[in-house]
């Protein structure tokens, strides 16, 4: 009881913080004295950020007298809250860059300059989203298995998180993985091929769809920051939590399930790919979790595929012979057929 009440007194204390360096903000850049009718709302937006650092000092341990001490095993409960606290950074690293703007926009409303709302496909404002959700929460998984110690993140029984160097025999064996991945989606694509309207409106094909500097990024989030704190989240801390209390076979098959959930909303807009996710799942479980990482990026092709198909033009996957139909055809052809139609006329 003493940490919650110290943990309900620091959220007090950063949204009062975040209220009043809102206030003074305001009064010092407004060219007017402030109507008192906005003294509320101001506060209350100046609260929000405060509430967001009060949650990233929890998760970190950094408030006194609400810090968690470490614990003296690793289970079940060690498990979920890794998982959870992973989901808290990152959601609170793709709000911050949103949030920023907005107060940006307020300020600039406040003294009576051009504003408008931030626009949330702005691929910019994706790209930060996306790198402050990955970065924060991998410096928070990073810390939170450094604190189970070197017995529990070294173990290779399925009880601990195994996050250590394995045999060259196991890396190929991920590699000849993600080739069997790679080859299940192509066949997925040439059976049933992918509504490209669809896919074409997710926020990471926008980005790779993006400049190149901005593509760039994204594919080193997608092929390298990503596929580690999954492997370490889902094939780590949470294989392991499950396998101490349930057994390895439960493991399997939880982690498989979650992870293919957590991985829905795209796969919704291409049902088949649900089928190459759950098999990187079961293969990165044999593997977990280190020589799992080659076999993960595997998981991802849709947003190369769709980037090549994006260059390659709408005619890619359906071919016609209707020139009327075929906008890339339309301006090769516009010669020869006006020419036809000449001929026509004369004859």
């Amino acid at each position: 009881m003493k940490k919650l009440g110290a943990a309900l007194l620091w959220l007090a204390v950063f949204a009062a913080a975040g209220a009043a360096l809102m206030l003074v903000l305001a009064e010092q850049l407004l060219p007017h004295r402030m109507d008192p009718h906005f003294i509320p709302g101001i506060a209350g937006t100046g609260a929000v950020p405060g509430l967001l650092a009060w949650v990233i000092a929890m998760c970190f341990s950094a408030l006194p007298g609400a810090r968690r001490n470490p614990d003296a095993r690793f289970g079940m409960a060690q498990a979920l809250w890794g998982m959870c606290g992973t989901v808290l950074m990152m959601l609170a690293g793709a709000i911050l860059p949103y949030m920023a703007a907005v107060y940006w926009m307020l300020l600039r409303i406040l003294r009576h300059l051009p504003s408008h709302m931030p626009n949330r496909h702005d691929t910019a404002l994706l790209l930060t989203s996306l790198l402050a959700s990955e970065l924060l929460g991998a410096l928070w998984l990073s810390w939170y298995v450094h604190r189970q110690g070197p017995l529990v993140t070294n173990d290779g029984s399925p009880q601990g998180i195994a996050w250590r160097p394995a045999p060259a025999r196991a890396y190929g064996m991920a590699a000849l993985g993600a080739l069997a991945v790679l080859l299940l989606a192509a066949g997925e694509f040439w059976l049933i091929p992918p509504d490209i309207s669809k896919l074409k409106d997710m926020d990471l094909a926008q980005l790779f769809q993006g400049p190149p500097v901005i593509a760039l990024l994204t594919a080193m989030v997608v092929i390298v920051m990503a596929p580690v704190i999954e492997e370490v989240l889902f094939r780590g801390l949470a294989f392991a939590g499950i396998a101490s209390k349930l057994g390895a076979g439960w493991a399997v098959v939880i982690t498989t399930i979650i992870f293919t959930a957590l991985h829905a909303p795209e796969k919704l807009l291409y049902l088949p790919g649900f089928a190459d996710v759950a098999a990187v799942a079961l293969l990165s479980c044999a593997l977990r979790p280190a020589p799992a990482l080659p076999l993960h990026p595997s998981r991802h092709r849709h947003a190369f595929l769709l980037q090549l198909r994006h260059a390659a033009g709408p005619g890619h996957y359906r071919r016609t012979l209707n020139p009327v139909l075929s906008a890339r055809c339309r301006p090769h052809l516009a010669p020869h057929l006006a020419g036809a139609q000449n001929l026509r006329k004369q004859g």
